[in-house]
């Protein structure tokens, strides 16, 4: 009865990844398509907006469409990144020209106060 056993090849040995999944030799591995660095330079650029105002801004802006362009055309991971710094790149520009805008209104009223007196 055991002679028929004797013709099985043993079972390959049970190898495990990282996350305590079971890896097998035949088992297809998923490689997860890479980060866009334009999205998060972009993402980035919008934040530094606190130190550095427009100039980062409108920097943002522009990292953000060249990184969805990329992320479209190759498949790379990052579109919610690119499209939270183009937002916040828009958003942030102009809170910073109607702050400008406000502060010149400002100025210039003050101003025609002061020589209309």
């Amino acid at each position: 009865m055991d002679s028929h056993r004797a013709d099985l090849a043993p079972p390959p040995p049970v190898m495990y990844d990282g996350y305590g999944n079971v890896v097998s030799p035949a088992t297809p591995r998923y490689v997860a398509p890479p980060h866009n660095v334009l999205a998060w330079v972009s993402l980035g650029l919008a934040i530094s907006w606190v130190l550095f105002g427009l100039l980062t801004s409108v920097a943002a802006i522009v990292c953000g469409h060249i990184a969805r362009g990329q992320i479209r055309r190759t498949g790379e991971q990052g579109a919610v990144t690119a499209m939270t710094g183009l937002v916040l790149g828009y958003v942030l520009t102009a809170f910073t020209v109607c702050g400008i805008t406000v502060f010149l209104l400002f100025v210039f009223g003050m101003s025609a106060l002061a020589t209309s007196s």
